[in-house]
């Protein structure tokens, strides 16, 4: 499994987040600020190239769209109403991935998943099936700060859009690094993922990067 093109958004927040929309090559009406991240980051990775239909989209949060969802859960228990129909159809998984199948045009399967890790074997199969995968982590920060903390005490308020793009080796396109050596069965240790998108940053030919993550371990050598 190769990458092809990868793209390392991270912003620490200490204000408020900025608005994403501005920033996309193709915009959308309704969508909201975890969709917008996602559609950044992805747009960056793939830049102008033109997908196969069937290319695979996989999105990992691990806490997924937070703002749309407490205001429509702040609508339905504290206001008593119903929710506006968009903020209802954003908060739900799907939204996010309709965007992202609908901004490069594909047809093939799309996954949202909650690590990073987890599907990248899923990734695997997919791309030993001759498709293109597009793999990115989002990770959205609550618009108030203070309850952010109060929610998730401890973590970072890092606003994330971080996005492979994985496909079979391909001798005409040249690869930057080279994914091998995947295994199953590693212990639980520190999440990896931002590590990795570091050393595709760094531009070292040569080095190797070892993954290891909740379950599972690879290998990552730059080409």
């Amino acid at each position: 499994m190769y990458i092809y093109d990868f793209f390392n958004y991270a912003e620490f927040l200490e204000d408020k987040a900025r608005d994403k929309k501005p920033l996309l090559t193709q915009k959308f009406n309704r969508t909201d600020n975890f969709i917008n991240l996602a559609l950044y980051g992805a747009q960056k990775c793939v830049g102008e190239r033109i997908l196969p239909k069937d290319s695979v989209v996989y999105l990992a949060s691990r806490n997924g769209n937070l703002n749309t969802t407490l205001k429509v859960l702040d609508t339905i228990f504290n206001q008593k109403n119903l929710p506006m129909p968009f903020s209802f159809l954003n908060s739900v998984n799907a939204a996010k991935l309709f965007y992202m199948a609908k901004s490069f045009k594909l047809e093939g399967k799309t996954l949202f998943v909650d690590r990073f890790e987890s599907a990248i074997p899923q990734a695997f199969v997919d791309v030993k099936k001759n498709k293109t995968v597009l793999l990115g982590y989002v990770t959205e920060v609550v618009e108030d700060l203070a309850l952010h903390t109060k929610l998730f005490a401890g973590l970072a308020k890092v606003e994330e859009s971080r996005w492979l793009l994985l496909s079979p080796k391909v001798e005409e396109k040249k690869a930057l690094a080279h994914i091998s050596n995947i295994q199953f069965g590693m212990q639980e240790t520190e999440e990896m993922y931002s590590k990795l998108f570091s050393f595709l940053e760094e531009g070292v030919l040569g080095d190797n990067f070892y993954f290891r993550g909740d379950n599972l371990s690879f290998n990552v050598e730059k080409l």
